[in-house]
C-alpha cells in the first residue's frame, strides 16, 4: 500500500520522520515518502531523516495571540507540496498528529482542501492525550475528534494513556564519577533525552511498527527476491476494510521464533520430513495466543470487539512457522465474535525474518472507552456541575483493565473439527462470539469466499524488515 504521510505539529512530525526511517531501509521496495508541518522551527529541526524540502514551516503572525494557528498555516502551500509527491500510484492520504494540541486544529480545513485538490482518500493517524496532561487538553481532544470524525474516511487511534505506562523508561541512577573526556573541546556530547522523552520515543516506534507492517504486506517488487504468500492482502483489501469506517484500532502481538542448526537446514532440505501432530499443535497454538494477546493486550486503544464492523487479519514472519490451523480458528473467532459482516485475512511469509507476528484491524468501532471518558471531562469542564462518575483510567491500570481481565483463557486447538464448526475462542467475560454467531455455519477452507470472508489471489511480497 502506497501512501503519502502529512505530520501536524510535533507528534505527528516525529511520526512521519520515524515512517520515512523506516521505508528507506527497506532494500527492495519502497512504500511512503511524508511531509511535517509545524509552527516550531527547533521542533522541525531536530527531525533528522526527512530531507529538508520535505519541512515546512509556518512561523506565527501574531506572536501574542499563540492560539491563533489556523491563520498563521498556508495550506495552498502543503496542497501544492503533495501534488508534487504524487506519483499517480499513492492510494491514501494519512494526516498524523497528536489530539489535544494546537495544530491540531488545522486538520479539518486541510482536509477539505486535499479533497477538492485530490482524489485518494484521506485517513488519519492520531494520539489521544494522557489524563495527567489536563483537562484542557483532553477537552480539545475531545472536540477534536468530534471534528474529524466527519470529516476523515477513518482514524486510527493510539491511546498514550494506556501505552505510557506500559513502555515507561526507567530512570538511570545517578553517575558518580564523571567522564575525563567529557569536558574535551573535540568531544561530542551526547544529548540526554528526559524519561518522557524516551517513553514517548518507544510509544512511536510501536506505533509505527504496526502500521508499516499493515503496510508492507501484499506489495511487490519487480527485481523479485521476495516469498509469495498463500492468501495476499493487496492494498485494495486493506482499504475496504477501513474506508468510511470511523474509529480504527490495530493489534499487534510477535514472538520469536526457533532457530535451528545449519546442519539441521541443511538436512531438512535434503530429506523433508512431514511435521508430527505434535509440532502441528505447537504451531497452530502459539498463532492462537499471538491472536489472544493482539486483541486482549496489545491493542492500540482499549475497545469491545463485538462493535466492530470489520476486521482484517494478517500473519506475518518465516512461512515454515506459519499455521493454517491456527489461522483459520482465528480467523472463524473475529467473524463470530464482530458486530459486522466482512473479515478479510491472509499471511505475508517473510523467510529471513526471526519472528512471527499478528496484526488484528478493528474498524468502525462503536464502544471506545476512553473516547467517552475525554468527551465526560470535556462536559465537566464545559459544565462544572455535572457529577463525575469516575473512570477506570484514574486508578493507575491506564483504562486497560475496564476491557481486559487480569487473566486470559486457555484455548485448546483441537486436533481435528468438524467441517464448518470450527474452534471458538472465548473473552475474560466468558462470550465466545458476537451477535451473528449463528451467521456461519457453512463449511469454510483457507480459499473460500463468502459475505464474511474476502480474499485475493497470489502475488509477490516485499521483504518485511519491520519485525526482525
Amino acid at each position: 500500500m502506497r501512501i503519502i504521510l502529512i505530520g501536524v505539529g510535533g507528534a505527528g512530525c516525529r511520526l512521519v520522520d520515524l515512517f520515512y526511517a523506516q521505508d528507506v531501509r527497506s532494500p527492495i521496495i519502497r512504500c511512503l515518502d511524508g511531509i511535517a508541518v509545524d509552527n516550531d522551527a527547533d521542533a522541525l529541526n531536530r527531525l533528522m531523516n526527512l530531507p529538508a524540502d520535505r519541512k515546512l514551516y509556518f512561523q506565527r503572525l501574531d506572536p501574542s495571540n499563540p492560539d491563533d494557528i489556523i491563520a498563521s498555516i498556508t495550506i495552498e502551500e502543503i496542497i501544492a507540496k503533495l501534488q508534487s509527491l504524487d506519483t499517480g500510484d499513492i492510494d491514501a492520504i494519512f494526516i498524523c498528529g497528536g489530539l489535544g494540541g494546537t495544530m491540531a486544529e488545522v486538520v479539518p480545513d486541510l482536509v477539505s482542501h486535499i479533497r477538492k485538490a485530490m482524489i485518494e482518500p484521506v485517513f488519519g493517524l492520531f494520539i489521544l492525550p494522557c489524563t495527567r496532561e489536563g483537562r484542557e487538553r483532553s477537552s480539545r481532544a475531545a472536540d477534536g475528534i468530534d471534528a474529524l470524525h466527519a470529516a476523515l474516511d477513518g482514524i486510527f487511534l493510539f491511546d498514550n494513556e494506556t501505552w505510557y505506562p506500559r513502555l515507561k523508561v526507567q530512570p538511570e541512577p545517578a553517575r558518580k564519577k564523571q567522564d575525563p573526556l567529557k569536558f574535551l573541546p573535540l568531544q561530542k556530547q551526547k544529548v540526554e533525552e528526559s524519561v518522557k522523552d524516551q517513553t514517548y520515543r518507544k510509544i512511536n516506534d510501536m506505533i509505527v511498527r504496526r502500521v508499516g507492517l499493515l503496510l508492507r504486506a501484499g506489495e511487490f517488487s519487480e527485481k523479485g527476491g521476495m516469498d509469495i504468500a498463500e492468501v495476499v492482502l493487496d492494498a485494495g483489501e486493506v482499504l475496504n476494510t477501513i474506508l468510511g469506517m470511523g474509529f480504527i484500532t490495530i493489534g499487534y502481538a510477535l514472538e520469536p521464533v526457533a532457530q535451528g542448526s545449519l546442519e539441521m537446514d541443511i538436512l531438512g532440505k535434503i530429506r523433508p520430513a512431514a511435521p508430527s501432530v505434535e509440532e502441528s499443535h505447537k504451531k497452530a497454538s502459539k498463532v492462537v495466543d499471538l491472536a489472544k494477546r493482539a486483541i486482549y493486550q496489545e491493542i492500540s486503544t482499549p475497545c469491545d470487539l463485538t462493535s466492530a464492523e470489520k476486521a482484517l487479519i494478517l500473519i506475518a514472519g518465516p512461512s515454515h512457522e506459519m499455521s493454517m490451523k491456527g489461522y483459520m480458528t482465528v480467523r472463524k473467532w473475529i467473524d463470530r465474535s464482530i458486530r459486522g459482516l466482512e473479515v478479510r485475512s491472509g499471511d505475508y511469509p517473510v523467510s529471513s525474518s526471526h519472528f512471527l507476528a499478528i496484526i488484528i484491524v478493528l474498524a468502525g468501532l462503536r464502544n471506545i472507552p476512553r473516547i467517552d471518558e475525554i468527551r465526560k471531562i470535556r462536559d465537566m469542564s464545559e459544565n462544572p456541575d455535572v457529577h463525575d462518575p469516575g473512570s477506570a483510567y484514574n486508578t493507575g491500570t491506564s483504562g486497560h483493565d475496564e476491557c481486559v481481565g487480569d487473566t486470559l483463557p486457555v484455548i485448546p486447538v483441537e486436533e481435528s473439527a468438524p467441517a464448518g464448526a470450527g474452534s471458538s475462542l472465548t473473552d475474560d467475560y466468558g462470550r465466545t462470539g458476537g451477535n451473528n454467531a449463528s451467521m456461519h455455519e457453512k463449511e469454510e477452507s483457507p480459499g473460500s469466499v463468502s459475505r464474511k470472508d474476502v480474499q485475493t489471489g497470489d502475488t509477490d511480497n516485499d521483504d518485511f524488515t519491520w519485525i526482525s
